[in-house]
């Protein structure tokens, strides 16, 4: 697959993610699957000056719907943080494309090749995004906008189980 999701994205200058679970297009460690539903580590940095929260998503552009599938979106992270740990989680998470609030494991359908999981990281220049209560990942990145700093990616890949 080719298709990238944040291609069309509002720009923003890049700064680095990683994991100490996966590489960047490596394989996503058991623990990120369904039932085990645990979000891997990440650590970033250096954060652009201003940073004052961060926002972490995981998109599957690679899901066999329209639209792809949105596994996880947490906002509202203290920049003080460098980092989550394995299983963090929730948080201040939304509810994702699975119903549930926080990290939802990837699990492809068979057939369905090779899917890539894109975890981005958003500085923002606010400490908290006012959203709404039940508020859409759309809306999400949509108020992203205004306050977006700079943005990391890191992307993990999953196979059909």
């Amino acid at each position: 697959m080719t298709y990238d999701p944040y291609a069309l994205a509002f720009p923003a200058p890049a700064f680095t993610v990683t994991s100490k679970d996966f590489t960047d297009g490596g394989a996503l460690p058991d623990s990120a699957y369904q039932p085990r539903n645990e979000s891997p580590e990440l650590s970033w940095g250096p954060l652009p000056e201003g940073t004052r929260s961060l926002v972490v998503t995981a998109f599957d552009a690679d899901a066999p719907i329209p639209g792809g599938l949105w596994h996880w979106a947490v906002k509202d992270i203290p920049a003080t943080l460098n980092g989550l740990a394995h299983g963090a989680g929730a948080g201040t998470a939304l509810v994702n494309d699975l119903g549930s609030t926080g990290y939802a494991g990837v699990n492809p359908p068979p057939g369905t090749g090779t899917h890539r999981l894109f975890i981005c990281v958003t500085a923002l220049a606010v400490a908290s995004l006012e959203l709404p209560e039940g508020a859409s990942r759309a809306l999400l990145n949509i108020t992203l906008i205004p306050h977006t700093l700079g943005r990391a990616i890191i992307i993990g890949t999953s196979t059909p189980r």
